[in-house]
C-alpha cells in the first residue's frame, strides 16, 4: 500500500512540474551580445531587458529588433513585447488567466502562448500581433509546451504520466504520439524538416534527438549534458543548451561534443535556463535564475 501511495505522489508532482505555470522562481531576461569567428562563438554585454521583480522568463525572438518573453505582474502572468532598438516595452495580454510560452507564428501575423486558466486548464492561443482577442486552438490534450513546424502542424509536450511527445494537426486537432518522456525545448532545426526534442531515456541517460515527420523517423544528435534541459538554434544550424552557468554548443557537423561557449560567473550572474538566438545570429536571450 504505501509504494503504491508513493507512486501516486510521484506522478502528481511530476505533473505539477511540467505544468505551463509551475515552478514560478524569481528570473530575469537578459540579452547578450552574440558573435562568432572561424567557429567560435561569444557573448559579452549583458543587459537586464525584464527588470521586473519575480518571473520573467522564456523569450523568443519575433525578429532582430523585437522579442517577446512571459513576465509577472500581481501574481498572474503575461505576455511582454519588447523593441531592443527602440526599448519600448507593451503588455500584450492583461487577462484573468495567465500566459506561457510565447513564440510568433509562422505566419507571421500572431503570437501563440498556453492560457493557463483559473480552472486548471491549458490551452493554445493565437494572439494577434495587431492587437484583438485570442484565438483558442481547439484540443483534447494539456499542452506543457510546444513548438510550430508550420502552419498547421505544432509538435507538442503533452502532460501526462508518462508526458509524451506528439504531433498535432491544429486543423483537425488530431494528435499523434512520437516517443514518451521528452523534454521541454522543443524547436524547428534551421534549414531543416526536423525538429529537435531531449530525449530522457532514463534518469541518468538523456540524448538530442530529430524528428522528422515526412519519414516519420527518429534520429540521434548527440548526447544531452545531464540535466540540462534548455536548449535553442542559431540560424547556422549550432544547438545551444544551458547547464547552470555555464552555455555550450554543438555543431552536428563540425563538433564531436558540446563545447563551452561562456560561463555567467564571468558577468556575475548565477545559473542560466531558457535561451533564445535573434534571426541574424546577432543576440542571444538568457534566462538567468535569482
Amino acid at each position: 500500500m504505501s509504494r503504491i501511495i508513493a507512486t501516486r505522489l510521484l506522478v502528481i508532482m511530476l505533473l505539477a512540474k511540467f505544468s505551463a505555470g509551475s515552478a514560478q522562481s524569481a528570473s530575469e531576461v537578459y540579452l547578450f551580445e552574440l558573435s562568432q569567428e572561424n567557429g567560435l562563438y561569444k557573448l559579452a554585454n549583458p543587459t537586464n531587458i525584464s527588470s521586473n521583480p519575480g518571473y520573467d522568463n522564456q523569450p523568443a525572438f519575433l525578429n532582430s529588433e523585437e522579442m517577446v518573453y512571459a513576465a509577472t505582474f500581481d501574481n498572474q502572468t503575461d505576455i511582454v513585447k519588447f523593441n531592443f532598438v527602440t526599448k519600448e516595452k507593451v503588455r500584450l495580454t492583461n487577462t484573468p488567466g495567465s500566459e506561457f510560452s510565447p513564440k510568433p507564428t509562422p505566419d507571421g501575423k500572431y503570437i501563440s502562448a498556453i492560457i493557463l486558466a483559473k480552472d486548471g486548464s491549458q490551452v493554445l492561443a493565437k494572439y494577434p500581433l495587431k492587437g484583438g482577442e485570442p484565438k483558442i486552438i481547439p484540443s483534447k490534450q494539456k499542452i506543457g509546451y510546444y513548438c510550430w513546424y508550420d502552419k498547421k502542424t505544432v509538435f507538442s509536450f503533452v502532460l501526462g504520466s508518462p508526458p509524451s511527445l506528439q504531433e498535432w494537426n491544429t486543423r483537425n486537432a488530431q494528435f499523434k504520439i512520437i516517443m514518451m518522456n521528452p523534454g521541454r525545448s522543443l524547436s524547428r532545426i534551421p534549414n531543416q524538416k526536423t525538429i529537435s526534442f531531449i530525449h530522457k531515456e532514463s534518469d541518468d541517460i538523456w540524448y538530442v534527438n530529430s524528428y522528422d515527420p515526412s519519414t516519420d523517423k527518429v534520429t540521434y544528435i548527440t548526447e544531452c549534458i545531464k540535466e540540462a534541459e534548455d536548449m535553442t538554434w542559431s540560424p547556422d544550424g549550432t544547438a545551444f543548451i544551458s547547464n547552470k552557468q555555464k552555455i555550450y554548443k554543438f555543431n552536428p557537423t563540425t563538433d564531436q561534443s558540446w563545447k563551452l561557449v561562456a560561463n555567467m560567473d564571468s558577468f556575475n550572474l548565477s545559473e542560466a535556463s531558457r535561451l533564445s538566438i535573434s534571426p541574424d545570429s546577432k543576440w542571444m536571450a538568457v534566462v538567468i535564475e535569482e
